[in-house]
């Protein structure tokens, strides 16, 4: 089972540590080496952690918006399940679907990492919509519903006016990301 409240808690001692919610400084910061080497169509980017050495391997068609995205969610993989890729446990054909407990707690992580709290409560009060708050925190709207529905976890009590698709960061086909992503905004 997921737990929200340690996922939350650690995402935010690092930006604390690190007074940046910018991911590619902090991966840096940790010392996972950034590659944009993926010359593929069926990735967006892969964490790994090899010979105590960490990766994240990005496509390189990635636009700015969504390279910090994906960098998010593979610190979370490396926050939240770094023994589990030393055992050769986190495949491919896993990364981004929601439908595993890994994913998704990367997925939370990287929101929590990429959004505060605090601006996301005031966006919420002031009458923004999802959309909205993803257009002034230039993320995913996604990313957004899941903070949402983390914070609500967390004991909030926010109105989510959609779910977030499950498969938002599957469609691995970086051009086509980029498209669809101009259209939710």
């Amino acid at each position: 089972m997921t737990d929200s409240l340690e996922i939350y808690r650690r995402a935010d001692s690092i930006v604390r540590r690190y007074g940046t919610r910018n991911p590619e400084k902090i991966a840096r910061d940790l010392g996972i080496v950034i590659y944009d080497n993926l010359e593929t169509s069926s990735l967006l980017g892969m964490y790994c952690c090899k010979w105590r050495h960490r990766f994240i391997f990005l496509n390189t068609r990635l636009e700015e918006h969504m390279r910090q995205n994906v960098i998010a969610h593979e610190i979370g993989h490396d926050q939240q399940h770094r023994k589990l890729a030393m055992r050769g446990g986190l495949q491919e054909f896993t990364l981004f679907s929601m439908k595993s407990q890994t994913e998704y707690e990367a997925n939370a992580f990287a929101c929590h990492l990429m959004l505060a709290t605090d601006d996301v409560l005031d966006y919420v009060h002031q009458g923004y919509d999802a959309v909205q708050i993803a257009q002034m925190t230039n993320t995913d709207i996604n990313m957004v519903l899941i903070k949402i529905a983390e914070l609500n976890k967390l004991g909030y009590d926010l109105r989510v006016p959609m779910e977030p698709d499950g498969c938002f960061l599957k469609d691995t086909d970086p051009e086509r990301a980029s498209v669809m992503d101009d259209d939710k905004l």
